[in-house]
């Protein structure tokens, strides 16, 4: 996008800026400035543009230099997010959300907020299987059953769930809480958990009675 072309040029120049000024490496500089650089292409497949705070602040440099870049696969973009992008902002043509203007970090899960989030919520699902341990309480590994669900899937009478969107069945189309079916199985991890802690005999659910916000029409409704 020729739009972005003195954008480029202005990052090379303000960390050429700062590698003379001992302010940076240069092999750091160099790769930032790949990271940085925005390039769109005719057709499809272009990544959209995203807001960053994990750059390196230019904006002391020169105010244009704001913390963005394209975003890649290691980067998610929330569920929502596909009604926005493209849209323009007060009408303008040439302001266009994800591609001339960067999407705002609400829209945006970067490689490096997953890393921190995956280090929070694994130290605090430690200290819950900690408390539980100390407590002689019953504990149900959530985040294993995540885990299962978004990779090989759990199977439990006689239906398969998985963290595909719309077709896993265990989440709705919200893409964050759990459908019906969902919940039921966690119900029955939990009644499992208890179970074998405390030598009970608890019933689980059918996953058979649960909606899978399927359409009426739809297989394994």
């Amino acid at each position: 996008m020729a739009a972005y072309g003195a954008y480029n040029a202005g990052i090379t120049q303000a960390f050429a800026f700062l590698v003379a000024n001992n302010l940076i490496s240069r092999a750091n500089a160099d790769a930032e400035i790949a990271k940085r650089t925005i390039t769109f292409r005719a057709g499809a497949g272009n990544a959209v543009v995203i807001r960053d705070e994990y750059l390196t602040n230019l904006t002391n440099i020169n105010p244009a230099l704001v913390s963005m870049r394209q975003a890649t696969a290691e980067d998610l973009i929330v569920l929502p997010a596909s009604s926005f992008i493209g849209t323009t902002v007060g009408g303008n043509p040439q302001l266009i959300n994800g591609v001339s203007v960067p999407l705002a970090d609400k829209w945006v899960l970067s490689k490096n907020e997953i890393s921190e989030l995956k280090t929070a919520t694994d130290a605090y699902n430690g200290i819950i299987q900690a408390a539980a341990t100390a407590n002689n309480l019953a504990f149900m590994d959530a985040k294993a059953v995540m885990d299962a669900l978004s990779t090989t899937g759990i199977t439990a009478n006689n239906y398969t769930l998985n963290a595909s969107f719309v077709s896993g069945g265990a989440f709705s189309l919200d893409g964050f809480h759990p459908s019906p079916r969902g919940y039921a199985l966690l119900a029955n991890k939990f009644i499992q958990a208890i179970n074998t802690k405390y030598g009970s005999n608890l019933n689980g659910v059918n996953l058979g009675n649960y909606r899978i916000l399927f359409p009426r029409d739809a297989a394994n409704f």
